[in-house]
């Protein structure tokens, strides 16, 4: 299906209902298992859930990228701390210019700029945020989960590209 032949989404914030947090879960779960597939143990559901609940409330906001009601990819805003703390895409949708739209609405919701953190061993998102435009920067440790991850940031004097 061409890029013409998608139907279209829109973005709209996260209502925060029990049921639209079970779907941002398993699209976390899903789009986690996806970009770790060499993983010897994956988190049930119910961990992936609990973390909704708890990291998903503000001052985070959450921008879905949804059609025709169906949640199909997220992003947690974190704009006083200029960051983007989560961006996941169905992985059976990627490619069809979602990531591109929630990163597009980070630069107008954060217009000075913003940075976000990604897993050193998730390459295609590298791939994915290095052809947005973002500029690769240090690698160190995630504070909690003690994995390798790479800062990337985005600068107003960096326009994004277009990836379509």
């Amino acid at each position: 299906m061409s890029a013409a032949q998608i139907p279209a989404f829109h973005l709209r914030s996260r209502d925060g209902t029990a049921e639209e947090s079970i779907v941002l879960a398993g699209i976390w779960r899903r789009a986690w298992i996806s970009a770790n597939r060499n993983a010897a143990f994956t988190e049930p559901i119910s961990h992936w859930l609990k973390r909704v609940q708890t990291e998903f409330v503000p001052p985070a906001e959450v921008v879905l990228a949804e059609r025709d009601g169906q949640v199909l990819a997220f992003m947690v805003l974190l704009e006083r701390r200029e960051y983007v703390a989560q961006l996941f895409v169905e992985p059976h949708l990627r490619n069809q210019g979602l990531g591109q739209a929630l990163l597009d609405e980070a630069c107008v919701r954060i217009p000075t700029g913003w940075r976000l953190h990604v897993a050193t061993t998730n390459t295609a998102a590298q791939r994915f945020y290095e052809r947005y435009g973002l500029v690769r920067g240090t690698v160190d440790r995630h504070p909690t989960s003690g994995r390798e991850r790479i800062a990337y940031h985005w600068s107003p004097s960096r326009p994004p590209w277009r990836l379509g």
